[in-house]
Parts: structure tokens; C-alpha cells; sequence
């Protein structure tokens, strides 16, 4: 059965390795390039509007690297069926591969290498695999975390407050339980719903969703799940834009 080629966006903040990787993708009959991107903040509004089949991503760039342009695509709710990554550094490959990455390729990029790739991938499409990918990664909105045994995946809706711990965080459930995670508390405010999450203050991010009580006294956020109450630590500052968040919820 015929199958239309694939279309492909290329992401890369060096010029010339772009270029070399258009070309050398461009002898391939089963796949087009519909979009090039050097600037990784321009990166996230071009998967999203042309919509590929394929992305080949850059991992180590100014700005956003390809793990964070990725992050707010999947944010923005849509799904790639074919990331390959693209870099010079071998060692971001196991976290390629938490992000369900369908392969890996080292800088300078092997022609036959390259070829194999896509042959795979367009072989793949009828085969289902995208949608393995995408069950797989959970891509409903959900997150995915590294702890010091393993991978975490989660539900934002789940959670009920995150609190910073120096370059990891702990993620306090609704339920009760916790755990530490090997990301900051910047990188986490970007990836959470902004609608159901707000950072109170340097230290915490509240689900508002849950929110009980301001102590503002005290400088204290009161959250409540079912029997499990979370305290969370409120800066001066965010009291009044909190407040005014939520009026405007109302």
C-alpha cells in the first residue's frame, strides 16, 4: 500500500549542521522537510503549527534545549509520533529515551545512519507505533521525572504542592505521599498546568484548586484533600496577586 512521505521539522541552533542535515534528508525519497528553526525559542510555535510526523531535534542549545522544547509542545497538547534526537554529546541519550525518543543520532550525522532512521520510521507509521509512542509516554498531560530509583510518571492532577529542596524537589500528592525528583522548581512551573498551578513563593508551587485557606499572618497557603492537609510557606508579595487570581476564577 502506498504511504505519503513523511514531513519532517529540523531543529538546530548551529547553522551549518543544519543545513548539512537538510540536504542530506533531502536525497531521501520518503521524506520531506516542511520546516528548519536555529533559534529554540522559535522552536515550540513551528512543531506546533506545521504539525510533522517527524521532529529532528537538537538536544544541547542556547536559550531552551531540545528536552525543554519539547516539554512545551506536549504542554500545548500536541503529539509528535517521531522525535529523533540529534547531538554531540552521548551522554543525554538515556534521557532521550525517557522522553520515548524513536532514535538517537550523534553529530557529524551518518548518512547511513540517517537513512536507516527514516526508513524505520516510515516503515513504523503502519505498524502503529506512533500510537505505541504515545501510550507509552502517557501524552494525555502527563509529566515524566527521574528519582533516584527510577522513573516517575504523573498526573498533574495528582498533585497537590511542590516544594523546592535545593536542585531536586519534592512532590507531595494529594494522597499523602511523597517524592523527590531530580528537576528544580522553575523547569516544574513551566510544565504544570498554569490554569490549575501557581507559585506562591520561591519555595512552593500550590495546586489552587485545593486551597482552603491564605493565613496571612502567618504567610501561610492551607491546602485540603480529603483527610490530608498540605501548609505551604506564602510570599508578602504573592498574597494580594493571589487573591486577585482567584477573584478572577470566580
Amino acid at each position: 500500500m502506498w504511504k505519503r512521505q513523511l514531513d519532517a521539522v529540523l531543529i538546530d541552533d548551529e547553522v551549518n549542521s543544519l543545513q548539512l542535515l537538510e540536504k542530506l534528508i533531502s536525497l531521501n525519497e520518503n521524506v520531506r522537510v516542511t520546516g528548519t528553526e536555529s533559534d529554540p525559542d522559535k522552536a515550540t510555535d513551528l512543531i506546533i503549527s506545521a504539525k510533522p510526523d517527524i521532529v529532528f531535534l537538537d538536544v544541547k542549545m542556547p536559550g531552551s534545549d531540545g528536552f525543554e522544547v519539547l516539554d512545551k509542545v506536549y504542554k500545548r497538547g500536541l503529539q509528535i509520533p517521531y522525535i529523533v534526537f540529534t547531538t554531540a554529546f552521548d551522554e543525554f541519550a538515556l534521557r532521550a529515551f525517557e522522553y520515548a525518543a524513536f532514535d538517537y543520532l550523534l553529530k557529524p550525522v551518518d548518512p547511513d545512519r540517517l537513512a536507516k532512521t527514516i526508513e524505520r520510521c516510515y516503515n513504523a507509521r503502519s505498524n502503529g507505533y506512533a500510537q505505541k509512542t504515545r501510550e507509552l509516554l502517557g501524552l494525555q498531560g502527563k509529566l515524566i521525572y527521574k528519582t533516584s530509583s527510577g522513573i516517575l510518571i504523573i498526573d498533574p492532577s495528582e498533585i497537590a504542592c511542590v516544594e523546592a529542596d535545593g536542585n531536586y524537589c519534592i512532590i507531595k500528592f494529594r494522597n499523602g505521599k511523597t517524592e523527590v525528583v531530580t528537576s528544580q522548581l522553575g523547569k516544574i512551573e513551566e510544565q504544570l498546568p498554569a490554569d490549575k498551578f501557581y507559585r506562591i513563593s520561591r519555595a512552593f508551587i500550590i495546586n489552587i484548586t485545593l486551597l482552603k485557606k491564605i493565613v496571612s499572618k502567618k504567610r501561610e497557603c492551607i491546602l485540603q484533600s480529603d483527610e490530608t492537609e498540605f501548609r505551604c510557606e506564602i510570599s508578602q508579595g504573592n498574597i494580594k496577586e493571589l487573591l486577585a487570581l482567584l477573584n478572577r476564577k470566580i
